[in-house]
């Protein structure tokens, strides 16, 4: 699992939880702005954090992580950034030339 995934993974269930602690209205700071501008903050960031974790790629196995390498390295070639042969399409089959 690459770091960006497991930052991530920590902030949505850190947004979990405190979610959780607003809903059951454990987090009183027993003044009335304050308490507001805990709630205002906390939305905008749990809003902020999922949008994240949901909009980049999360990978939790190895094999997630080797199609997100083959995929960025096709994005390049297509943007044109990587110059010279492709090696990831499928190898052409070879005859018996000898036959």
């Amino acid at each position: 699992m690459n770091t960006g995934t497991k930052i991530r993974t920590i902030l949505v269930i850190a947004t979990s939880l405190n979610t959780a602690l607003m809903a059951t209205d454990l987090t009183g700071f027993n003044n009335p702005t304050v308490d507001t501008i805990y709630k205002v903050v906390s939305i905008i960031l749990n809003f902020i954090i999922v949008a994240c974790s949901t909009y980049y790629n999360n990978d939790y196995t190895e094999e997630a992580c080797q199609y997100t390498g083959q995929m960025r390295l096709m994005k390049d070639q297509h943007r044109g950034n990587i110059t010279g042969e492709n090696f990831t399409d499928e190898a052409e089959e070879v005859g018996d030339e000898d036959a």
